[in-house]
């Protein structure tokens, strides 16, 4: 079966908060090919997914980013490839958040 195409808008998409800022959730829970999530924090904890690969575009911020137990550094620009079962967490280098957009494969 056919996935329907889907348009939407970040101004339109509520702000969710989260333990260190907050997460706007534009596409999400099986709706697309993607969850498509743009998420602006001062830091993660270390966590992994199981079921789907990510995929980070940063906006703006710097920071460090951590995956299974490698640091790099991250500035607006930066993407990283996060396949499923990595461990990964990361901070920014201010308090001033990194915001950055999340691809999500498959959906949730």
């Amino acid at each position: 079966m056919k996935a329907e195409p889907i348009v939407r808008y970040l101004d339109k998409t509520d702000i969710t908060p989260c333990p260190y800022g907050n997460v706007r959730r534009i596409v999400t829970g099986g709706e697309g090919v993607s969850n498509i999530h743009v998420v602006s924090v001062v830091q993660g904890s270390d966590h992994f997914h199981k079921g789907y690969d990510e995929v980070y575009y940063f906006l703006s911020g710097n920071g460090t980013l951590i995956l299974d137990s490698k640091t790099f550094p991250v500035r607006p620009g930066a993407v990283a490839v996060i396949p499923a079962g990595t461990v990964h967490s990361l901070m920014s280098a201010s308090k001033d958040p990194l915001e950055f957009i999340i691809f999500g494969t498959p959906p949730m």
